[in-house]
């Protein structure tokens, strides 16, 4: 069988392995933490966001909010999540 490794559990590692493991194809996912840590990070979780304003605008008039909305048709996993838990912060998409 096929297997696919994403090297990386930020949040496009995340998204990456849900996909593929959405799609029924054997993913394993390597992360160095909790083993090792960089300074923006702070716990041993995946995805972990290391800015408040990591996702910044929502607007599709620029480049991040455009993105979003394209993860968004093509099925992303985690942009809901980050839709349900966002604050208000004028027109940044923060978490």
């Amino acid at each position: 069988m096929k297997e696919i490794i994403v090297i990386g559990g930020g949040l496009a590692g995340c998204e990456a392995a849900l996909q593929i493991a959405k799609r029924k194809i054997s993913v394993k996912l390597y992360e160095m933490k909790p083993v090792k840590f960089s300074e923006a990070h702070s716990n041993k979780n995946l995805a972990e966001i290391v800015c408040s304003n990591s996702f910044k605008s929502n607007l599709i008039t620029n480049a991040c909010g455009l993105l979003k909305e394209e993860l968004r048709m093509l099925g992303s996993e985690l942009i809901p999540i980050a839709d349900k838990v966002k604050v208000p912060a004028r027109t940044s998409f923060s978490c």
